[in-house]
């Protein structure tokens, strides 16, 4: 009988103890770390440096947050920080060497990524005009927007938003300078120069389209750029891709002639960018004109055709693509009337696009004479509302159920701009280390036995079971 007792209570505590320690260990960590920078800070200004880091070790001693390394286990020290903001895992490097380290090793700023975007946390806004702001996604009703401080500031001005991906913006300014930026751990790199101008556009068929993105097949980040030298049509394009790795950009093979661009910035989802394109086909006494969506692969490097929606028929101007809840979408734009979302379900699969919803023009109080769609960002954590961009101007919240809107008002954003709603990650622009999240079995399964030993072991040593 005893022996009973003990296995349930050992399967109770296997079951119940982690995810109670780490929870609770979240909170008390916050709080001792508060006490800690506080008392740090409180001496800036009368102690030097190599002083202020001995006080600091000082009173982290005499916490209780120092017998985290005594008694936890290191994988249990890092499920509790992979739990954690950007913004305090920063704070949380001055800890200590052995957490300095862990927090910026690779396979720790890629698990804490993973488990951001699995569980829909560390959301954040960055705006573009011809300045730099950001804020919390949790915050965003009436909050005023931060601008980026200086040198950045002053490096990013007027710069124009190509794409976004893993925490990563890229960034061109009017002078052709291109930059990877990561405003939360407010880090920015700028790219060796291309061998082609990468310039500013602002509009259909002009110079060149642009877009960036992650290719997980080589963990490497990505930056391509097709320059169109005569007008619309893509023959005699001109096309190089930037990769992180190495820091140069290099030429690949040209896009077929029979392609035009619909639009400059690629949407980066599934490993490709895409482009909306209109083909034509030499049928002999006939040209055929239809509408395709291109799609670059970061991965093979290569170019692959996704279908399109059956969409109404309407001006190939008032199509565009975005992505929209990690899905390929369209928008159909009938000025005047109403924005219809598309999205592709199953990504690559034809047959799987469908109408998600529609917003009427007077719903969101858009101007007749517009030339921008509606453009939906993002959910709202209930799931219930949708985060509407209306002509790049103001924020909308439009509630899928009783479609009724309600503005959104941030301090310091005025006039037109770019906006997007990414992860913060821990990511750096001069990402160039390469660690596999995804372990090999046997050496799997020796991990989650020598975890188990620990656990019992603390277990054991920190609790006594009364049954």
């Amino acid at each position: 009988m005893q022996n009973k007792f003990e296995r349930e209570g050992k399967e109770f505590l296997e079951r119940f103890s982690l995810p109670f320690l780490v929870t609770y260990t979240i909170g008390e960590t916050k709080k001792m770390m508060s006490k800690l920078l506080s008392s740090s800070h409180s001496n800036a200004n009368t102690t030097s440096s190599s002083s202020r880091y001995k006080n600091v070790t000082d009173v982290f001693s005499q916490s209780q947050l120092l017998t985290l390394n005594g008694y936890l286990p290191e994988h249990l020290v890092a499920e509790i920080l992979y739990r954690l903001r950007v913004k305090e895992l920063l704070r949380f490097r001055c800890v200590s060497k052995p957490w300095c380290a862990l927090i910026d090793s690779p396979h720790f700023v890629k698990t804490h990524l993973k488990r951001s975007i699995q569980c829909n946390t560390n959301a954040a806004v960055v705006w573009m005009d011809y300045r730099s702001y950001a804020v919390d996604f949790d915050s965003l009703e009436n909050v005023t927007a931060i601008r980026t401080a200086e040198p950045l500031k002053t490096r990013l001005y007027a710069a124009a938003l190509v794409g976004s991906c893993n925490g990563l913006h890229c960034l061109f300014n009017p002078k052709g300078d291109v930059f990877l930026w990561n405003p939360v751990i407010r880090k920015c790199r700028k790219l060796p120069t291309a061998p082609i101008d990468f310039r500013r556009t602002n509009g259909f068929g002009l110079s060149s389209v642009c877009g960036f993105g992650y290719d997980a097949v080589n963990d490497d980040y990505k930056v391509l750029s097709i320059f169109r030298p005569e007008g619309h049509t893509l023959a005699g394009s001109e096309v190089i891709i930037y990769c992180l790795k190495t820091n140069s950009w290099r030429w690949l093979q040209n896009i077929s002639s029979h392609f035009q661009f619909v639009g400059v910035y690629g949407m980066f989802v599934s490993g490709a960018l895409h482009w909306i394109a209109i083909k034509t086909l030499d049928l002999g006494s006939c040209l055929s004109l239809s509408l395709s969506i291109l799609a670059f692969d970061l991965g093979i490097e290569n170019y692959r055709e996704v279908s399109m929606p059956e969409v109404q028929y309407c001006n190939v101007e008032d199509l565009s693509i975005v992505i929209f809840a990690d899905s390929l979408c369209i928008l159909e734009d009938h000025p005047g009337i109403c924005t219809n979302i598309w999205v592709m379900k199953d990504y690559g699969v034809g047959n799987s696009w469908c109408k998600l919803f529609s917003v009427g023009q007077s719903k969101v109080n858009r101007s007749v004479e517009s030339t921008r769609p509606v453009r939906p960002v993002t959910y709202s954590k209930s799931g219930k509302d949708v985060l509407l961009e209306v002509d790049k101007e103001k924020l909308m919240w439009y509630n899928l159920e009783t479609k009724k809107v309600k503005t959104v008002k941030v301090g310091n954003i005025r006039g037109v701009f770019d906006l997007e709603v990414y992860t913060e990650s821990l990511v750096p622009p001069d990402y160039n280390f390469s660690c596999p999240l995804q372990k090999q079995p046997q050496e799997k399964k020796t991990q989650q036995q020598q975890q188990k030993n620990e656990r019992h072991k603390f277990v054991s040593k920190g609790f006594k079971l009364v049954l």
